[in-house]
């Protein structure tokens, strides 16, 4: 359990407020959010800010010196992963997306650094080597996708990852092959969507997939040594493998069955449904379709491809089907969820479908994670509120609510300005957001209690 009174509160919230006493700005981290080491392996959709994470989880541990295991059941790229193994925490999170799975248990270890430079050039060599000019992979409107030239130099350096044995190698490699085909593809990179470049600029692009793959290898080998130097000397390293626990599940949050506890989760969690708003499969989608899947986890089935919108199908919202129950259990939960539903009355009914079928989603997780967390555990949630029918959803004061429904109480809340977070382009029912809200939490000891 976590030493819990009133007074651990009150210098918890007074620590996370102090930062930002001299700095009104201090959350926006405008010119100090750079992705360094580990956080910096791939440009993964709307990643939590690492120097927002850290400063979190120090206060945190300021305050409680007892906290020795974190959680996040909506991991992603890992920031909260690496941030915990950097002060010597164990960590364990969960995510849908295979994708996630694969950076995170890359950026878990083993950190066999100089075996690692060896088997890049060997990689280069079997590729430089290479004179086949098959095509490796095949799936629905490939031609759409890829040049042909791109497919077959992908294949190439899919063919030189294969040919590795050892599979925490691999993982690394197809990292900077999922890099290659997220820049060398037809799909513009100014959204997370899939959408289609133009003929003449499909035909027109200089695309070097080889040369993207050698170029994001050589920089993450640079980005994993420097991690790899400040676990080891921070002495979290024992023969190059982290000593504390760092695993990640594939799979739902809704159904965690977990058995270790966390003393804090750290988590930022969808917007809302990924159709809407970050959708993560989507833009998964191509890279997955280059990478070997059991590679990444056992349980990671070819369905999951089956089309460009199943993994966000999957996720949060994404069954839109709702019934009339939903409704009602969750306005019971949440007065903040009841009026907005209200102000939507008059909005096509689509709007009110979307956003019950997200809150329905996100209550399912609440539960199974709240009962992982210890009796005075911390949660902390950074979130935030979009629009949907030109109307903004309050996220905040819903999930606050159907925390606390479960006795998971709010300490503070603070809120960070987004300078330069990428997030998903203004659509017809979503607008890009400029602030965020960290909600600070604590499980009650008992009913009544930790607030």
């Amino acid at each position: 359990m976590i030493v819990a009174t009133p007074q651990h509160n009150d210098r918890l919230r007074a620590g996370l407020k102090a930062l930002s006493a001299h700095d009104r700005d201090y959350w926006s981290f405008r010119n100090n959010a750079h992705r360094e080491h580990g956080h910096g392996l791939f440009q993964y959709p709307a990643m939590m800010v690492p120097q927002v994470a850290r400063a979190v989880l120090n206060e945190a541990c300021k305050v409680h010196p007892e906290i020795e295991r974190v959680g996040d059941p909506f991991v992603g790229s890992g920031t909260m992963l690496t941030e915990s193994m950097l002060r010597g925490l164990s960590f364990t999170g969960i995510d849908i997306n295979p994708l996630a799975i694969l950076l995170c248990r890359t950026k878990a270890g083993p950190f066999f650094i100089d075996a690692l430079k060896e088997k890049a050039a060997e990689v280069n060599g079997r590729i430089h080597a290479d004179r086949r000019s098959g095509v490796e992979i095949d799936f629905p409107n490939r031609d759409k996708w890829f040049r042909r030239d791109v497919q077959r130099a992908l294949s190439k350096i899919r063919r030189a990852i294969v040919g590795e044995r050892a599979l925490w190698a691999r993982r690394f490699f197809w990292i900077a092959l999922a890099e290659a085909v997220r820049l060398t593809s037809n799909s513009r990179t100014s959204t997370f969507k899939l959408h289609i470049r133009c003929e003449r600029e499909r035909q027109s692009r200089d695309c070097d997939p080889i040369a993207v793959f050698r170029r994001t290898m050589n920089r993450n080998l640079n980005h994993l040594g420097v991690q790899a130097s400040l676990l080891s000397c921070a002495g979290h390293l024992r023969q190059g493998r982290y000593k504390m626990t760092a695993e990640v599940t594939l799979g739902d949050s809704r159904q965690t069955r977990g058995h270790d506890q966390w003393d804090i989760v750290v988590t930022s969690p969808p917007y809302g449904d990924n159709a809407t708003t970050v959708p993560y499969g989507q833009y998964s989608y191509l890279p997955l379709q280059w990478i070997d899947l059991a590679d990444i986890d056992p349980g990671a089935d070819a369905g999951c491809l089956r089309s460009t919108h199943e993994i966000d199908t999957r996720s949060l919202g994404g069954r839109k089907r709702v019934e009339i129950t939903d409704q009602q259990v969750l306005s019971d939960r949440s007065v903040a969820f009841r009026r907005y539903l209200a102000s939507l009355r008059d909005e096509p009914p689509d709007r009110a479908k979307r956003v019950t079928a997200f809150f329905r989603d996100l209550a399912a997780c609440i539960d199974p994670v709240s009962r992982r967390l210890r009796a005075g555990g911390l949660i902390v949630w950074i979130i935030g509120n979009r629009k949907v029918g030109g109307r903004r959803m309050p996220l905040d004061d819903i999930l606050a609510e159907l925390l606390g429904s479960q006795n998971v109480l709010l300490l503070c809340r603070l809120t960070r300005t987004i300078p330069s977070k990428r997030m998903a382009l203004k659509n017809n029912i979503a607008d890009t957001m400029s602030t965020e809200s960290i909600l600070v939490m604590r499980k009650a000891v008992c009913h009544g209690e930790g607030g």
